[in-house]
């Protein structure tokens, strides 16, 4: 496929979701790629319309630009894009080949993958970093497959002297956060990764999803300590947590484990007993707090409250983050058990 057509694909690919008009993709592609010229990206797109890969509809004076996945060659056609995209990026870092390498090598014969993909890869490997979204095929042993593939790619990290950090995901909490309507970092992810291992297999789970449910991403990353005051309070208060005196408006809905994450960054006491209480109150994803854990680099303070919470009234998630946690680091800063039980009691969570 012509490097026109790829660059479509790929913005296209990445703003799912959005209703883009010529106008924008011409734009986002700019913004990207550095030039576009909207009589090329016009004369392209019909291109694309004609070969059935996508779909573009009026909207009054606009057209709305979408992927269309009725056609049976557009999995492997984004596939293709993401190969593509493999190449690029690794054509620009040969001194990557040899961890690229072995990560093939260290999870070959792990049949529960179905997908990787990294994230951000051309910012975070300027940071001598890299993140990846495994998505598992379904399994009974979540749990296990988890903190299995955390140990594997602690070795790499050590071996290879690069940051590593994962995000692993099983199909319903993939679906769960890909559709929901709160900040998280899948949503964020989707608008900037490469699908590394069996792009198919990514994109087949993207339709899947995309046939039934809303799939919006997120284009810019949360940036955790520039949230807002009144956004902070909105929140804690969805999840069940409101100080006395305190006052919020309307605000932006962030997951429960990016608001976590949050109140450790602070490194406030308040803010610790804010924690118990709305992870106590709510369910969370034990896979998700664990990778901002470490992206963020709280484990040490999240699991001091963590094993306290575990201490006084422990639940399935609470046990499953520490196991997580725990495959990747010793860190531990301990809490202040009287001062968390007795917000905890204040706020009905016992």
């Amino acid at each position: 496929m012509d490097t026109p057509s790829l660059r479509i694909l790929d913005v296209v690919s990445s703003s799912l979701g959005d209703s883009l008009s010529i106008n924008q993709l011409t734009e986002r592609i700019r913004n990207t790629y550095g030039s576009a010229y909207y009589a090329n990206i016009y004369h392209k797109l019909q291109e694309l319309k004609n070969e059935g890969l996508l779909n573009i509809e009026s909207q009054g004076r606009f057209s709305s630009i979408k992927l269309n996945f009725e056609n049976y060659l557009l999995i492997d056609t984004l596939a293709e894009l993401e190969i593509e995209k493999k190449m690029s990026f690794l054509s620009k870092r040969p001194d990557l080949f040899a961890f690229f390498k072995e990560l093939d090598k260290s999870l070959t014969d792990k049949c529960s993958i179905k997908s990787i993909s990294s994230i951000k890869s051309s910012k975070t490997i300027k940071l001598n970093k890299i993140e990846f979204l495994f998505l598992l095929k379904e399994t009974s042993d979540y749990l296990n497959e988890t903190i299995e593939l955390c140990k594997t790619m602690l070795g790499l990290q050590k071996r290879h002297n690069l940051k590593i950090d994962n995000l692993v995901l099983d199909k319903p909490d993939f679906f769960d956060l890909i559709t929901s309507d709160e900040i998280n970092p899948v949503r964020e992810a989707l608008s900037e990764k490469i699908a590394l291992f069996s792009p198919q297999a990514f994109w087949g789970q993207i339709k899947e999803i995309a046939e039934r449910n809303q799939i919006r991403t997120i284009k810019t990353e949360i940036k955790p300590l520039t949230i807002s005051d009144s956004d902070l309070a909105y929140n804690l208060n969805r999840f069940g947590y409101k100080e006395v005196g305190s006052s919020f408006d309307m605000g932006k809905k962030i997951c429960i484990e990016y608001l976590t994450t949050i109140l450790l960054l602070k490194e406030d006491a308040r803010e610790l007993d804010a924690i118990s209480v709305i992870l106590e109150k709510n369910d969370f994803k034990s896979n998700v707090l664990a990778f901002l854990s470490k992206k963020y680099e709280t484990a040490g303070r999240l699991i001091g409250v963590l094993k306290i919470l575990q201490q006084i009234k422990s639940k399935p998630e609470i046990e499953e983050t520490i196991q997580i946690i725990q495959s990747f680091t010793n860190e531990e800063l301990p809490a202040d058990k009287d001062s968390i039980k007795r917000k905890l009691e204040l706020y009905n969570a016992l």
